[in-house]
């Protein structure tokens, strides 16, 4: 009990940590997306959209699942010099990866994008978001989650937005948000840079002898998790790359400011994931599978309701939240409430995910291949037919049955089930603030902005009121007294 308070008060740590640069990511996007759309329009917008999409998809190729695998590995041995050639081979290997990446991302640009030239500074976006994420995985093995704030919260997000206001107004007014997305990317990577050599001894490491069985190891022990992470950096990027293609940039631009703001209940599981992977690898390591299932029982449903608390709101106001970021923007109201409902299936489970990768390694990557092709197949035909609206609702269809997919499969292999009857109460409230919100509309005018953010954030406070008063249970309410006794 003792150690499991101890793991919870971890993730509960990294998470609050994350939280408190959740905000700071939150303001610096929306306003960021504000600007795009009435500064640069849809059109750069969607172009911006689609080459993130790219360089995410490069990025995770080049990763080769280190991003949780690495946790896993340093945690299996106490050998600090091994672990440091663990952490060297990682860096090294998943470097030369994105060099030959960044050139394919130069060789292919002419035939993705005719019609705009490429920023010399584009080529860096790869190697520096590979950097990210393998250094990211080692610091998070030390439990430490400052740098990683500082980096994808403050850093990033920040230098996009000025970056982006900066290069409009001195003449950069086709490329300047391509240029300004560049600059972010360095921005993170130099923080994570720096979060890695405070959190190890950069000489030691370097010291470290190069062992090439090690270097086949960690390619071998990283290879599922990486085919996984690619799938699913391709089910979260390949629709709006599929609505380009058959419905233009003008529709992706749309497409691609709704997934702007349903990244907000979307983070909310990933507050959890930094400290969730390493104690679910020790606790994976140790065969503790009854403690793996409480953990994910209750955390998942924590996420479930915070997710809820932001779902339903954005969903009332879907129509007048696309309209503050521009006219052109204000038709893809039902855009965004379907890829607020898929979040909410995708988010509230993905921990599970976790649990599936250390335990059953090759059964993620085969999940997420089903629900690609689903994913490819719905959002093509759906999106030829009715656009972003199609196109949305080909991704609600797809992250349905990876939800599903994914509790069938912790039942099946792990005999974990984590949704019961406390998945009820807040469901409810949810339905019941959701109709509230509706009928309101109808009485009261949500033009302005400052009366969609009153509706939200009441909407939101008076939701976890009533949870706090029906929803919580027993166990919540003794992890939280434990918790507060130590």
């Amino acid at each position: 009990m003792m150690q499991s308070l101890e793991d919870i008060r971890d993730i509960l740590r990294g998470a609050a940590a994350s939280l408190g640069g959740f905000g700071s990511r939150l303001t610096a996007r929306l306003v960021l997306m504000v600007i795009a759309g009435t500064l640069y329009g849809a059109e750069p917008v969607g172009i911006l959209g689609q080459v993130a999409a790219i360089v995410e998809i490069l990025a995770a190729v080049g990763t080769m699942g280190l991003k949780r695998s690495l946790p896993h590995m340093l945690s299996e041995s106490a050998d600090t010099t091994k672990q440091f050639q663990i952490i060297k081979c990682a860096l090294g290997m998943s470097l030369l990866l994105a060099l030959s990446m960044s050139g394919s991302l130069h060789l292919v640009w002419p035939l993705l994008f005719p019609d705009v030239d490429m920023p010399v500074l584009l080529l860096l976006v790869v190697p520096s978001l590979i950097f990210a994420e393998v250094a990211g995985g080692a610091i998070r093995f030390k439990r430490i989650i400052r740098f990683e704030v500082l980096a994808r919260c403050v850093l990033e997000p920040w230098s996009f937005l000025l970056a982006a206001i900066a290069l409009h107004f001195i003449g950069y007014r086709e490329e300047g948000l391509l240029l300004a997305y560049a600059i972010s990317m360095l921005a993170a990577a130099i923080g994570l840079g720096f979060g890695i050599t405070a959190s190890y001894s950069i000489r030691a490491m370097l010291a470290a002898p190069v062992n090439k069985k090690l270097a086949s190891l960690v390619v071998r022990r990283s290879f599922p998790m990486g085919m996984n992470e690619l799938g699913v950096i391709m089910l979260r990027r390949l629709d709006i790359l599929l609505l380009s293609l058959v419905a233009g940039h003008q529709a992706a631009g749309v497409y691609y400011i709704a997934q702007q703001i349903v990244t907000v209940p979307h983070k909310i599981h990933q507050l959890f994931e930094p400290m969730m992977s390493p104690v679910l690898a020790k606790l994976h390591h140790a065969g503790e599978v009854r403690t793996t299932q409480a953990k994910l029982a209750g955390l998942c449903r924590w996420v479930f309701t915070l997710q809820l608390a932001l779902t339903v709101p954005f969903v009332a106001f879907s129509d007048e939240l696309l309209g503050l970021f521009g006219g052109g923007f204000a038709v893809g109201g039902l855009v965004l409430a379907c890829l607020l409902v898929a979040e909410l299936f995708d988010g509230s489970f993905a921990l599970s995910e976790i649990a599936l990768q250390y335990a059953k390694p090759a059964v993620p990557p085969r999940l997420v291949m089903a629900v690609l092709g689903i994913e490819i197949a719905a959002v093509y035909y759906l999106g030829a037919r009715w656009g972003a609206e199609g196109a949305a609702l080909g991704f609600l269809i797809a992250m349905v049955f990876f939800a599903a997919a994914k509790l069938v499969s912790l039942r099946k292999y792990l005999g974990i089930s984590i949704v019961d009857v406390a998945y009820l109460p807040p469901f409810i409230i949810a339905a019941c603030l959701l109709a509230l919100l509706v009928m309101l509309q109808g009485q009261m005018n949500f033009q302005a902005s400052s009366a969609i953010l009153g509706g939200i954030i009441l909407s939101v406070a008076l939701y976890l009121w009533a949870i706090s008063k029906i929803a919580i249970t027993k166990q919540d309410r003794l992890i939280w007294a434990q918790l507060k006794e130590r």
